[in-house]
């Protein structure tokens, strides 16, 4: 059986993300989460969160010489 989680409550994923309630929903209204309402709920779709993090640029980090 496949456990893996596909969607989160709009809480749930504010503290598994670490994101505000109100980014949460810019980010839904801009297109960038996608999430669906089930039953009066609105859930995040996970794997759009996992696409968002990959996409993400990465910062440049230089060593410094100590």
């Amino acid at each position: 059986m496949n456990t893996e989680i596909i969607t989160a409550t709009i809480p749930e994923f504010c503290r598994i993300s670490g994101i505000g309630r109100s980014k949460t929903y810019e980010l839904i209204a801009d297109g960038i989460l996608d999430s669906v309402l089930v039953a009066g709920r609105r859930l995040i779709v996970i794997d759009s969160w996992r696409r968002l993090i990959a996409e993400a640029p990465r910062p440049t980090t230089s060593a410094r010489p100590r």
